[in-house]
């Protein structure tokens, strides 16, 4: 690992965040001019000179530094494996039966800018942070030694890279692709598109949630919006629902999503390419007794957030509108920048609009192998909420 050249001095009463278990540093928070740093490795003290930890530096970046290290802890090979190993481990019993899990997600593995995915003997993994592609080789190494996979996927081609200064770039590091690549999740068999599909190829995040509508939709009709390879839709057909739509604009995710149900013998589930909000445009009211909103995050800066707010409740309205009486509204966000307040107000303000009132059922956030830090309110990001029509 690199050497620790470098002493970050914080400025006063900026520690406090991190004692109580906080693992990023802004660059207002630094005491002296970053300017004169170099990306690395390097110790961080408060302005008293007590020892905080060891992380990594970006100078040119608003997170300039991401905490690793507790004080006394060192950023070592070993130290990296047993992260590593003890994030596998925590999940090991989670999902029996699905060979599909997140081993490793970010602060909350202890291993900011970095995740895991495992898709049966193939690995996926995603650099999001300067700090992490320095060591991304050794990453690599631990990650062969340890699981012994048949490929290792790289997919650094998120966005957020560019405020790193990093490069968008994807890839096979190690190994063949098999093809196709599929896996078990639900209870289900689906194909996974490790290098062109979305995120790592499969939406895990919101496996539990998935789980979680089994008991609603038996013996109704479900319309599943922004469906990408139909996860929600196969669910719900498998679950006694007796007709299911999903509706994607992407023609490559729906033609995916139709071989999933094939290859399922989910005869009760079809897809249709389309915009969601053309299609709501489109419907009759009342047309349905489950409507599942899972959209792309309309939110992905702060900037963006009063757009973003206006585009939720504008599509939480039309589905209202499509809901028999009594029926099951499941909506969610993946926008970190929207709070789960701020949420929960759009879709009342949809509710008003529409004119149909909504009994609250369910709160949920992100799945298991997702898991948050109670000290970082930023590895929370998922919503989904259960409503009724009243």
């Amino acid at each position: 690992m690199d050497m620790i050249t470098e002493t970050v001095w914080l400025l006063p009463g900026c520690e406090r965040r991190l004692l109580k278990g906080h693992k990023w540093i802004f660059s207002n928070e630094i005491a002296g001019s970053l300017s004169e740093l170099q990306p690395g490795w390097v110790k961080v003290v408060s302005s008293k000179g007590a020892a905080l930890g060891i992380g990594y530096i970006n100078p040119h970046a608003l997170i300039a530094v991401r905490l690793v290290c507790r004080p006394g802890q060192e950023p070592t090979a070993d130290f990296f494996r047993k992260l590593l190993i003890d994030a596998a481990q925590r999940r090991a019993h989670l999902y029996p039966g699905s060979d599909a899990i997140r081993l490793v997600f970010g602060e909350s593995d202890g291993l900011p800018g970095l995740v895991v995915d495992r898709y049966g003997d193939v690995l996926v993994y995603q650099v999001t942070t300067l700090g992490m592609s320095l060591i991304e080789s050794q990453i690599l190494e631990l990650l062969l030694d340890l699981f012994d996979p048949r490929a290792i996927v790289f997919r650094n081609d998120v966005q957020i890279r560019s405020l790193e200064g990093l490069p968008l770039e994807k890839g096979v590091a190690y190994g063949e692709l098999p093809d196709p690549l599929l896996v078990r999740m639900h209870g289900l068999t689906f194909c996974v598109e490790a290098l062109e599909g979305q995120k790592t190829g499969v939406f895990l995040d919101q496996r539990d949630n998935r789980e979680a509508i089994r008991r609603w939709v038996i013996g109704k009709t479900v319309l599943d919006l922004f469906c990408y390879d139909g996860a929600w839709s196969m669910v719900a057909a498998s679950s006694g629902a007796t007709e299911v739509v999903g509706v994607d604009r992407s023609v490559k995710a729906i033609a995916r999503a139709g071989e999933n149900a094939r290859r399922n013998d989910l005869g009760n589930c079809r897809f249709v390419a389309s915009d969601a909000i053309d299609f709501l445009k489109a419907l009759d009211k009342t047309d349905y007794d489950v409507i599942i909103l899972d959209p792309p995050a309309f939110a992905k800066t702060k900037r963006a957030l009063p757009e973003a707010i206006k585009g939720y409740i504008d599509v939480n309205r039309r589905a209202l509108l499509a809901l028999r009486p009594g029926g099951i509204l499941v909506s969610c966000s993946c926008s970190y920048n929207l709070s789960e307040e701020d949420f929960r107000q759009a879709i009342l303000k949809a509710s008003q609009a529409s004119g149909r009132g909504l009994r609250f059922l369910e709160a949920r956030g992100q799945a298991l192998d997702h898991p948050c830090l109670l000290a970082m309110p930023e590895t929370r990001y998922l919503k989904c909420l259960i409503l009724q029509v009243t």
